[in-house]
């Protein structure tokens, strides 16, 4: 029986975690680099490079070396997100079965839960190596913000790389249950996460044992690749300046140059300024090498990057907004991911809380080794769908397994600032906050009159479905948080855009950029933290900030939360709410579905997760199938359908014929998600057939 751990499954790194000897630690490989970058390079030779190796050929072999598509994973191809970036990247994107995005690369393609697969696979192999056993089993993290096909993506890459994934867990909270070991007493923390390709943010309450999630809110499409991007940009036009040639519309010179442009920022994170020599980015008329002298200071960098703060406080304020919250409440601020290392994030970040953010964990690493104290007390306690955090209790390097403390065997436990059974605040007592970064939460509009729908109906069902009115209360004997909900929160899921696939694109091959640094870039460098050889031969970097962390003994108890709300399609392209976002999970609501024309058999409910009233306007997840309904005239047919959201954020289905109380035939059909045998088998056929280094 193999070992558990935690991986944090970055869009710029991945981090590996164990609980070792009652100590959480992250893992390194044998050059003693905790930090894997999430690059997947395909080699002519046939094989697959992934981590330092993989990253290196970004400069070399762009068209086949594949980075930053954490962003994408879950997304449809048509989607204006996967269209911008195949814009951008120099390796091609190419639509798969069911709408979802592929990459090509040496004459196979590839879904991106492969390419993460790819990733997860190195990531094994590097904690078992580090471990000396067998690891068959993990806790992987996702940022707060990613809707039901992103997880299930991400389940299924850790499937393909095989691994049983014991729970998929929100990134802030696996952060805050690090950080929360190291908690005496009670406090209300938000986790201001800002990676490479993602921003969150969360709210909860840390009494003791309980880790209390109160409210997320988060952005997909936001993190250091912007920066990164911006900065490229800035580079294109100062050499479109110099020598009259774009490099923007080359997608392979355009990522050589976002390469360099993520090291200009790391630079000016210890810096003031850099001025560097780039040297072969493209060939002139005369076929002679074209170069460029670029300086930059801390002060631009800060001018470009203050927008994108501008846009994480915005997401902090409804994230505050959503539980009646302001900043002076919150009494500690955890900074986690990457980009929290750029100095203007911690100076603004502080001036919104009106205090300095904590950094008693490394922000790299945090998430981590919260993800491996998950793991570890799941694998002890077999209950991969419990929202229970059972840590061990260390005893001179062996395990004494605590009971095992269940959201679902009672109602919730409250805060210590509250009755068992008063709601967080009354929706007519929601203040509005002044804060410059304040979105107001205004009620969602009444639906108007049904109106005959005008989309197109697939030959073998019928989209008509009523909603029966009021919604059910459930189906006896189901398990249901009866909790009161937030009011709606203004933030939404980017739109989903099923236009035009996206023209063929053509590719040029120009030589790897060459950078040369001054003497004082060189004096300045960020320093490189030396491996200290650990007593088993393992190497660990030395950090400033702490890279270990030691569980508490007892029980501890999670209660996460839905970051976005769920929805059904009703008439006039609007959409009903059936579990409204932050309400805590695993959780479950019903809802009654009529027939809409006599001896209808069949219904399809379209279903989509956001905050907007127009359904679409929300992330389209895909269609719930019910089939082999008894026929009858319109309306008399009625199906209770339950929507169940499992500890995972991942979405169940059940449903019953009210009048014979049979169950019927549910299915949910997500879009761009593998889900049957075949489709997962040809995934895994590529996985073999295929060597990872790193």
């Amino acid at each position: 029986m193999g070992l558990a751990i935690g991986i944090d499954l970055g869009t710029t790194n991945t981090v590996i975690a164990a609980v070792a000897d009652g100590v959480a630690v992250t893992l390194a490989d044998e050059h003693g680099r905790r930090l894997l970058p999430s690059v997947v390079s395909f080699h002519p030779s046939g094989k697959v490079l992934v981590g330092e190796l993989g990253r290196e050929r970004r400069m070399v072999d762009a068209e086949s070396t594949v980075y930053s598509v954490k962003r994408l994973i879950g997304r449809p191809f048509s989607s204006p997100e996967v269209q911008e970036a195949a814009k951008r990247f120099a390796f091609p994107l190419v639509e798969g079965p069911k709408q979802s995005v592929m990459v090509q690369a040496r004459g196979q393609r590839y879904s991106l839960p492969e390419i993460s697969a790819f990733i997860l696979r190195r990531a094994k192999a590097m904690a078992e190596a580090a471990l000396g056993e067998t690891v068959d089993k993990a806790v992987i993290t996702v940022p707060a913000n990613f809707n039901e096909l992103q997880r299930a993506s991400t389940k299924v890459a850790g499937r393909l790389a095989g691994l049983e994934v014991l729970r998929i867990l929100n990134e802030p909270t696996a952060a805050a249950l690090a950080y929360g070991q190291q908690v005496q007493g009670s406090e209300r923390v938000a986790i201001y996460d800002l990676g490479g390709g993602t921003f969150d943010v969360t709210i909860l309450d840390l009494s003791g044992q309980i880790f209390e999630v109160l409210s997320t809110a988060g952005d997909s499409q936001l993190g250091g690749d912007d920066v990164d991007l911006a900065l490229a940009d800035r580079i294109s036009l100062e050499y479109l300046q110099k020598h009259r040639y774009d490099p923007r519309p080359d997608p392979s010179m355009f990522g050589r140059l976002r390469l360099v442009a993520e090291q200009i920022k790391k630079d000016l994170s210890a810096k003031e300024f850099v001025e560097e020599s780039l040297h072969d980015i493209g060939y002139g008329s005369d076929g002679g090498p074209l170069s460029l002298k670029f300086r930059y200071t801390r002060a631009e960098l800060d001018s470009l990057v203050q927008p994108l703060i501008d846009r994480t406080l915005g997401v902090t304020q409804r994230a505050l907004d959503a539980i009646g919250k302001t900043p002076a409440d919150i009494g500690q601020v955890l900074l986690v991911g990457g980009s929290t290392r750029l100095p203007l994030v911690t100076k603004q970040v502080g001036a919104y809380f009106g205090r300095q953010p904590t950094l008693k964990v490394n922000p790299d690493e945090v998430v981590a080794l919260g993800a491996a104290i998950q793991a570890h007390a799941l694998a002890r306690t077999k209950g991969p769908s419990r929202t229970v955090v059972n840590k061990s209790t260390a005893t001179a390097g062996s395990y004494e397994t605590a009971p095992v403390v269940s959201v679902a065997a009672g109602p919730r436990l409250p805060r210590n600032d509250e009755a068992p059974a008063t709601p967080r605040f009354s929706p007519s007592e929601h203040p509005k906050s002044s804060n410059p970064y304040g979105v107001s939460t205004p009620q969602s509009p009444p639906s108007p009159p049904p109106l005959p729908s005008s989309k197109p109906k697939p030959a073998s069902y019928d989209y008509g479905a009523l909603p029966e009115q009021p919604p059910s209360q459930g189906q006896p004997g189901g398990f249901r948080i009866d909790f009161p909900e937030a009011p709606p929160s203004q933030g939404h899921a980017p739109v989903a855009d099923f236009g035009a696939p996206a023209q063929p694109r053509s590719f040029s091959a120009t030589s790897p950029v060459r950078m040369e640094f001054s003497e004082a870039t060189l004096i300045q460098r960020s320093p490189v933290f030396a491996p200290q050889a650990m007593a088993d031969g393992r190497m660990l970097l030395n950090t400033p900030e702490t890279s270990t962390i030691t569980p508490k003994s007892g029980n501890a108890l999670l209660i996460d939360v839905t970051p976005l709300s769920l929805r059904v399609e009703t008439a006039g392209g609007y959409s009903d709410v059936l579990i409204r976002a932050n309400t805590p999970v695993p959780c479950d609501r019903s809802r009654v579905f009529l027939t809409a024309r006599d001896n209808q058999t069949s219904v399809v409910v379209r279903v989509a997760q956001g905050e907007l009233p127009k359904f679409a306007e929300n992330a389209y997840l895909g269609e719930l199938v019910l089939a082999n309904l008894p026929q009858g005239v319109r309306g008399e047919v009625r199906v209770e359908v339950t929507f169940e959201l499992d500890a995972d954020g991942i979405l169940n289905v059940r449903a019953m014929e009210l009048g014979s109380g049979l169950v019927a035939a549910a299915t949910i059909r997500l879009l761009g998600v593998a889900q049957d045998a075949s489709e997962l088998a040809e995934m895994q056929a590529r996985q073999n057939a295929a060597a990872v280094f790193g």
